[in-house]
């Protein structure tokens, strides 16, 4: 079965609002003015911060889909290792001499050898890129303790018993980081002690997985549920940042950001309204191809449209002002959804130029030699749309 035909436009739909947020993450204004907090950029900033979270739910929903059980590990761990090498780490190396390149030509001219070549040595051989890369190394890392994480997430009663526990002990850890910040505390440095946050959300995506299908018939409920959750979310993040802000002093706090436990409720709630507003779109409809179209580029999208933003300051300061400097909420949401629009369609039309010059011959090249047999790493194929990224 082909890639497009396997797609789940549900979840393509949750891609593209992850990507829109994390366009937003990388244009967002300070939420101060002085030292007063806006409200209207308070508020943004904080659905902002579940763009990344919304990926790494993503990428848990399909990571340890071919594992039933410990015997399923083995095989799947080299198709993981292929489909990381073939669909994301090869793209993003192409990313990333292209970007050397661009800006090489577009900045003063020396030698080609004076390049920012660092940039590329970065993330090859340290893992550092020092930009929105480091999702990419995220990933890998993901891919690299695979098996310890396949252990787990199997849907067998012992193994559901054993990761909850897990997952229950990692998200209590996460809250009593949060409370010992909030009091100002330092008793524990828990955090050395569990799971990553990113790690969290991976687990918390396969988790969804499950939920979603179990209760797949029941969409105005999981509707109500996903709202619920994010409402609260968001509600407790702003009212945590404004005490913080108010107490303290502290306009930039861990209640903005992925590495807070009211984010595993505002990304978890709009995940599921996401994903089940997505399923009411009838499948093969012309929205649902759509969907599936821009959902299969949002990986390009991902990688270059931290160039487009650059290019674009000088849009990004006249629609500031346009604005009257997002003194207001109208304002805000305007500057917010009209830059970030604009910022999309620039990458997607990029998006596409590499999907087709890159992606896809890198895909097929690899493709062909498990076809004809010959040794190119391990087989296997993607899930639909490629790497949550």
């Amino acid at each position: 079965m082909s890639r497009t035909a396997t797609r789940n436009h549900a979840i393509e739909l949750v891609r593209i609002i992850a990507c829109l947020l994390v366009i937003m993450a990388h244009i967002q204004v300070v939420i101060n003015d002085g030292n007063s907090i806006v409200t209207g950029r308070l508020f943004f900033s904080t659905i902002i911060a579940d763009d990344v979270p919304l990926f790494l739910l993503v990428t848990g929903f399909f990571f340890f889909h071919r594992i039933h059980s410990d015997s399923d590990i083995v095989p799947a761990f080299p198709h993981k290792a292929k489909t990381f090498l073939s669909r994301i780490y090869i793209p993003t190396i192409a990313y990333i001499i292209i970007n050397i390149l661009y800006r090489y030509f577009t900045g003063p001219h020396g030698s080609i050898l004076t390049a920012d070549w660092n940039y590329l040595g970065r993330f090859v051989f340290r893992f550092a890129p020092g930009d929105h890369l480091w999702y990419i190394c995220t990933y890998m890392s993901f891919v690299f303790f695979f098996p310890m994480l396949a252990f787990v997430c199997q849907d067998t009663p012992q193994k559901n018993k054993l990761r909850r526990i897990l997952l229950a002990t990692a998200i209590g850890g996460a809250v009593i980081a949060d409370v010992q910040y909030f009091f100002k505390m330092n008793l524990l440095d828990i955090d050395k002690y569990l799971w990553g946050y990113c790690t969290i959300f991976l687990i918390i995506g396969y988790e969804l997985s499950l939920f979603v299908r179990r209760f797949d018939n029941r969409k105005v409920k999981l509707i109500l549920v996903g709202l619920g959750l994010y409402i609260f979310g968001i509600a407790v993040k702003i009212l945590l940042q404004k005490y913080m802000h108010a107490e303290y002093g502290y306009i930039q706090n861990r209640f903005r950001w992925l590495q807070c436990s009211p984010c595993f409720v505002t990304a978890t709630g709009l995940f599921i309204t996401i994903y089940t507003l997505g399923s009411f779109i009838k499948a093969h409809g012309i929205p649902a191809r759509i969907i599936n179209f821009i959902g299969s580029c949002t990986f390009a999208i991902y990688l270059f449209h931290y160039i487009v933003i650059h290019e674009t300051k000088t849009w990004q300061f006249e629609l500031i002002s346009k604005f009257s400097n997002i003194s207001t909420f109208p304002d805000t949401a305007a500057y917010y959804f009209s830059y970030a629009l604009i910022v999309l369609a620039i990458t997607f039309v990029i998006a596409l130029i590499f999907r087709f010059a890159v992606e896809k011959p890198v895909a097929w090249i690899f493709d062909r030699k498990k076809k004809a047999g010959i040794p190119a790493g391990p087989s296997g194929t993607i899930p639909p749309s490629g790497p949550s990224a």
